[in-house]
């Protein structure tokens, strides 16, 4: 598998998982929120927390770097 494709599985499922916990804690604070609003709330401040992505070509190989944006260290996955 292509270190970019693994890269875009590892946000994605990263993504999935924020956006599930954002969504019921939202629900669950606001409990009568229109589910149109409640979507577009939840994907917007799921979108802020979700890690950026970065290859890192090195002479051992590529990685993948994921930065969060409320963490100044940088995970290195490969």
């Amino acid at each position: 598998m292509k270190t970019s494709t693994k890269a875009g599985l590892y946000v994605f499922f990263i993504y999935a998982v924020i956006y599930v916990i954002v969504r019921f804690s939202i629900q669950a604070i606001f409990i009568d929120i229109n589910q149109m609003i409640l979507a577009v709330l939840s994907a917007v401040i799921t979108v802020i927390l979700t890690p950026q992505r970065r290859i890192a070509k090195k002479q051992s190989g590529d990685e993948i770097q994921l930065k969060w944006l409320f963490s100044k260290k940088i995970i290195i996955l490969k």
